[in-house]
């Protein structure tokens, strides 16, 4: 029986994305901006189960049998959903966006810095925020867990470059890690800055080195959104439209509709539960063999006018390298991969002939099964779509880029560039101080790196043995 998710979003990249989430979820489950709930459609057997001294005869049919309470708790007395969500940022702008276009949102919830002024894009300064402000963290983490009968998991939206999403973001999974250990999961949405052409954040390299740090010691699964082909993914998807706002305060609202819509379908077979991969722990354990090879891509289906009519089509697009959310190609090898398609009803021949072409398409690597699970979702009754997917691979397309983020932070290391953001003070000590933590760092990186290449070799699994055997 999963438990519920309660998810944290840090940073204006984590709440922006954040806030297209919630979107998702609230239109899956047929509830309103303000938490209020729809009728269901009057051809589907799901209801809304009745809230306590409720009269309203929307919600007197019989109970529902999708789980909103995973995500959202029910406030009876105010009869709304509330998501199971805390907002934190150091300046304002991006969540009051939020709270104004989703009132459903807890005030209480949300954490601002009382200066208001941002992290500066520097990982520093975001860690230290959250080293000084983590009593009240903790509060409101604590305080939202109270309300959970069976909490499962923590997960955190986040971008790891910056100042709030990579710095506080990396104390808050040092947090949750001191605080419950294993007991419950924790995976990340994390969105890795453009690696092709400059970037505004010069230090951009050091924040993300100092928080994949993190992502790899605390993390159980990091789902990675790497800008570059989530820009290529909207240019292929949204090509042909002229109706979409491309200003500057919108330049990333259909990238982050891409990543929301993603991320809630990660968790569809939770919300609509079927009879099998109900459980972050059973999707998780079939995907991710080894601790530090959890780091997952994804890909989308066509979307809108381009939509696959069956299941056939969809499995064979979700593995076309256009559509995966990290650069993927030829050469890259396959760990494991699971398909999610979400429909009404499918034909079971077509889903076993795509998965057949597909395992003789996909290069896995030579110690695991050519199996390729199939998750067969359900199909929220206020879609549009009458069948969409996302593919969840775990592949070695890892090892191109992180390989270039560590090239870009060994352009700046090396020459010992911009350090003085992170140093107390202008001392040498300090100054070496700050160069051990960003080797040790790079190190930790380093290792995953090396972890995905040696993954290819059919020799993989003995070598982890003899690496037992030595400790």
């Amino acid at each position: 029986m999963p438990g519920e998710t309660i998810t944290i979003q840090a940073g204006q990249c984590g709440n922006q994305v954040g806030l297209q989430y919630w979107n998702q979820l609230a239109t899956e489950h047929g509830i309103n901006p303000d938490g209020t709930t729809l009728a269901y459609p009057e051809d589907t057997s799901l209801r809304f189960s009745p809230l306590a001294n409720t009269t309203n005869a929307q919600t007197t049919t019989k109970d529902r049998d999708d789980k909103p309470e995973l995500f959202f708790s029910c406030e009876s007395s105010r009869e709304r959903y509330t998501p199971r969500s805390i907002l934190i940022d150091l300046e304002p702008s991006v969540i009051n966006k939020c709270t104004s276009k989703m009132p459903m949102i807890n005030p209480r919830n949300i954490h601002l810095s009382e200066q208001g002024n941002g992290a500066a894009n520097n990982w520093q300064q975001g860690y230290i925020y959250g080293t000084n402000y983590e009593t009240e963290l903790i509060s409101l983490i604590d305080r939202e867990l109270d309300k959970c009968d069976n909490l499962s998991s923590f997960q955190l939206i986040h971008g790891v470059a910056g100042g709030t999403g990579a710095g506080v973001g990396s104390k808050i999974l040092e947090l949750l890690n001191d605080r419950y250990g294993t007991k419950k999961l924790l995976n990340t949405f994390s969105i890795f800055p453009y690696n092709e052409g400059t970037s505004d954040v010069v230090v951009q390299p050091y924040n993300t080195v100092l928080t994949l740090k993190r992502l790899i010691e605390f993390s159980d699964a990091t789902f990675v959104f790497h800008n570059d082909a989530m820009n290529s993914i909207e240019n292929l998807l949204y090509a042909k439209k002229n109706d979409i706002d491309r200003t500057a305060a919108n330049a990333f609202n259909e990238t982050n509709k891409l990543i929301a819509f993603i991320a809630a379908s990660v968790s569809n077979p939770l919300r609509f539960p079927g009879y099998m991969y109900s459980s972050y722990d059973s999707i998780y354990s079939t995907l991710i063999p080894t601790p530090d090879l959890k780091f997952l891509t994804t890909s989308i289906g066509p979307r809108g006018g381009h939509h696959s009519n069956n299941a056939y089509d969809m499995i064979l697009e979700l593995s076309n390298d256009r559509y995966k959310t990290n650069r993927a190609g030829p050469k890259t090898n396959y760990i494991s991969m699971m398909n999610y398609v979400i429909g009404d009803s499918f034909n079971q021949q077509e889903i076993k002939k795509a998965i057949l072409k597909l395992q003789k398409r996909t290069n896995f690597v030579p110690w695991v099964p050519r199996s390729i699970p199939v998750v067969r979702g359900k199909k929220s009754p206020f879609s549009e779509a009458k069948l969409s997917g996302i593919q969840i691979s775990n592949n070695t397309s890892i090892v191109e880029m992180f390989s270039k983020i560590l090239n870009q932070y060994d352009m700046l290391a090396n020459r010992r560039a911009y350090i003085t953001g992170y140093t107390q003070d202008n001392s040498e000590e300090e100054r070496e101080r700050v160069m051990d933590m960003f080797r040790d760092s790079r190190e930790v990186v380093a290792r995953v790196v090396d972890e995905y290449d040696r993954c290819k070799s059919k020799e993989y699994l003995e070598d982890e043995m003899m690496d037992i055997d030595e400790l």
